[in-house]
């Protein structure tokens, strides 16, 4: 395993000028930056946890998935939020941008294609959204535990064996539910209120060969195509 560091590009933290229109594909880039920051945190602080999410392939699967969960999460609260067309474009961004930025950080640090790997998480999302669309949401209380499983039972798939019987409780339990509080904050301060966004201060970085990377129920209603 490589040990010199790596440094991942920034994603900006300024979205748009005070007063500024928001129209769905700049409220989709408020949430993109909250869900790449999120899922990065998450395996940190499963990594600190003892879980063996392994700086390669591994890695950026586990991402992948939990990504895709956070994406479903906030296309349910866009929901009640933004009119149908509205939220049409805005899932749909923020798919593009993820899947954009997972391809630019995996196809650097790992040399994978940059175009398959785009791909790749636009079809898991395409594939997830089926398996979503079956599950409930509350707007105030957020996914209900069919939700939820789905999002573990796909993390089991990537994470190492030892873990497996571990990741539910801890994504259920720790890492969703604050997730999930998070993003409903940010689409309603995106969506509600007027004036300039500003995201959170980027955080420290330490080296290492993968550091710390910065139905109308259904998310859309056709798959995403992957241009």
């Amino acid at each position: 395993m490589a040990s010199g560091p790596t440094v991942l590009r920034r994603t900006k933290s300024r979205f748009f000028a005070k007063g500024k229109a928001r129209d769905p594909e700049t409220l989709a880039s408020i949430a993109a930056f909250t869900a790449w920051r999120l899922g990065l945190n998450t395996i940190k602080r499963m990594r600190s946890a003892q879980f063996e999410i392994e700086a390669n392939a591994q890695y950026f699967a586990f991402l992948r998935e939990y990504l895709v969960f956070l994406i479903q999460v906030t296309d349910r609260f866009a929901f009640s939020r933004l009119s149908l067309p509205e939220r049409r474009v805005f899932t749909v961004s923020m798919v593009k941008r993820l899947a954009e930025q997972q391809a630019e950080n995996q196809s650097r640090l790992l040399g994978d294609a940059h175009d398959d790997v785009r791909r790749e998480f636009i079809d898991l999302f395409n594939t997830r959204a089926d398996q979503y669309a079956e599950c409930g949401f509350d707007d105030a209380k957020g996914p209900d535990l069919d939700f939820m499983r789905t999002c573990s039972l796909a993390l089991q798939a990537v994470v190492a064996p030892q873990d497996r019987a571990w990741i539910t409780d801890q994504v259920m339990s720790v890492e969703a539910p604050d997730a999930v509080e998070t993003l409903r904050k940010v689409v309603d301060n995106a969506v509600q209120t007027s004036g300039s966004i500003i995201a959170p201060p980027d955080e420290p970085q330490e080296p290492g060969p993968l550091p710390e990377m910065p139905g109308m129920d259904a998310p859309v209603d056709d798959p995403i195509p992957p241009e």
